[in-house]
């Protein structure tokens, strides 16, 4: 139910983004909040983690069959679920952490990124992610019934961790580091004199990042400000698939009730992900005007 709900939130943010790609030129268009986002560097970012979401939702729709079968079974099906859960994982640590990085150099270094850095980092993560996904396929009892759902089988406890736990566990130690610093840059903490980051102590410092420096990064200023929220669904949302799937590596029981859990979890980043891309949209819509 809940990755039928982040699906819909995908269809919607889909159709509105189609929408204004259709009606290019006509009244309105230009000014709209996705058009002028998504033609940003971070709004390739943003829109990267968007469909990293839209695999998560769709290996949980593939849930579905499991449910009207009254079982999981093994088979093509079985293997393409568990990969899309992979690469959603994966894609999804990445596109957090790289969004992070970006506000903080455009934020806190002040320094300009090119296109095409930009376009090689979103084409590393892809690449990361559908690699590390689809190597298991060579093994064929890698991908198989995994509780109530598909994904890797308990026997192969090294492709359990790499694949699972640890996109979770890296995604949530680095966006964590990046984010403090953008943090204490951004409520006056720390503030960037003659190259170096030193402590400041006033407050009112926050302030001055909005009209010190160029365009794009006032924007990021404003912008920063709703990006906290991003890393914090990451965590709070996976955060306990990343446990069960812990608890399975050590070895120990895990009960079916924490499994729908987790998995309920992860299911619903999607549709809070596009929740908080609509909330950024309001903040930050004055800046556009």
């Amino acid at each position: 139910v809940f990755s039928v709900l982040s699906a819909l939130a995908f269809l919607f943010v889909a159709c509105r983004c189609t929408r204004l790609v259709l009606r290019r030129g006509s009244q309105g268009t230009y000014g709209a909040p996705e058009n002028l986002l998504f033609r940003t560097h971070i709004g390739h970012y943003v829109g990267s983690l968007l469909i990293s979401n839209v695999f998560l939702a769709l290996a949980g729709l593939i849930d579905f069959k499991w449910g009207l079968q009254s079982g999981v079974t093994r088979g093509a099906l079985c293997s393409a679920q568990a990969a899309m859960m992979e690469i959603g994982l994966w894609s999804s640590g990445f596109f957090t952490v790289a969004t992070g990085m970006h506000t903080c150099i455009s934020l806190v270094l002040r320094t300009r990124q090119f296109h095409w850095i930009n376009m090689a980092c979103i084409v590393l993560g892809w690449t990361i992610s559908y690699y590390v996904a689809l190597v298991p396929l060579e093994k064929s009892n890698a991908y198989g019934p995994d509780g109530i759902s598909c994904g890797v089988t308990r026997n192969y406890k090294t492709e359990l961790f790499v694949l699972q736990p640890l996109p979770i566990l890296i995604g949530i130690a680095c966006s964590g580091a990046i984010y403090s610093l953008i943090f204490f840059v951004l409520y006056g903490k720390l503030s960037r004199k003659n190259g170096d980051l030193e402590t400041n102590s006033q407050s009112q410092h926050r302030w001055s990042l909005l009209y010190d420096s160029r365009e794009y990064v006032r924007f990021i200023a404003v912008l920063a400000q709703t990006m906290f929220w991003y890393p914090f669904a990451f965590f709070v949302l996976l955060f306990p698939f990343c446990v069960t799937r812990l608890l399975i590596y050590s070895g120990s029981s895990l009960s079916d009730a924490s499994d729908v859990f987790a998995r309920v979890c992860c299911s619903m980043l999607g549709l809070t992900n596009v929740g908080l891309l609509y909330n950024t949209f309001r903040v930050v819509s004055p800046l556009f005007k």
